[in-house]
């Protein structure tokens, strides 16, 4: 059967697929510029088909909307980026969160696609824990680290990273390639940055193209491979979590 895509079901199926086993996916993307050679919507694009496949996978799976949007100020010196401040994705998410609660989900699943969402979401995410300690909120945070981690010969240069890179480009190279032009990938950027300390950039200062990394390298096997990698980490953490009816640390 599969899980459920919310925006497209009716009520009548929402009521017979919802109980209190159904776990929420919720992806959070943003709408910037990612090199010439990729759509302004690749941080949601990804995930969302993501969450998707998933939800084939998986009969208690209910994927929410998406949201489009983020934390994108450090990306506002190039043209069209569309950001929201700190503070209104915090409450964004934390009254998305806060919804699924007041409708007895409490299985949450955030896959997140734009770093600068990681700590708005963890903002939320602990407010609306400490409000509702029956919840369990799961978030991937930043897929783009974990599918180098997890196999460290895909890739060729800076282990996938970078913003339209590797990892990216070869991601909707996958499951979207008539968005992605590589004819205007731009060349190679891995900028210098110091090691285990973090600066907070502005993304003008890493690069003139909207791109870091190296996007020349991305190919579509390389990105069925991440895709592969992402689906079956999460299947086996909610069939994990299902095993302990999602009871964790000294409550397991």
């Amino acid at each position: 059967m599969g899980g459920k895509i919310l925006s497209e079901i009716n009520a009548h199926q929402l009521k017979e697929a919802v109980s209190e086993d159904t776990v929420a996916v919720l992806v959070l993307g943003a709408c910037e510029n990612h090199g010439n050679h990729m759509p302004f919507g690749s941080d949601f694009i990804m995930p969302y088909e993501l969450a998707c496949r998933l939800a084939s996978r998986y009969d208690r799976l209910l994927v929410l909307p998406p949201v489009p949007y983020g934390v994108s100020s450090h990306h506002k010196d190039f043209q069209m980026t569309m950001s929201l401040e700190p503070e209104t994705m915090v409450a964004v998410i934390r009254d998305i969160l806060e919804s699924l609660v007041a409708n007895r989900i409490e299985r949450i699943l955030i896959i997140n696609g734009h770093d600068g969402n990681i700590s708005p979401a963890e903002i939320a995410a602990r407010v609306v824990k400490e409000n509702n300690p029956k919840v369990v909120i799961s978030c991937i945070e930043s897929w783009w680290t974990l599918v180098g981690e997890f196999d460290k010969s895909l890739f060729d240069v800076w282990n996938g990273l970078g913003h339209g890179g590797e990892a990216e480009t070869s991601a909707m190279l996958a499951i979207r390639p008539e968005l992605v032009d590589m004819n205007l990938a731009p060349e190679q950027v891995v900028p210098a940055l110091p090691d285990n300390i973090r600066i907070y950039w502005k993304f003008s200062e890493l690069t003139t193209t909207g791109a870091t990394g190296a996007p020349r390298r991305a190919t579509a096997e390389k990105g069925r491979r991440i895709i592969e990698i992402l689906e079956n980490l999460l299947v086996s953490f909610i069939e994990n979590m299902d095993k302990s009816n999602w009871k964790y640390g000294i409550m397991k």
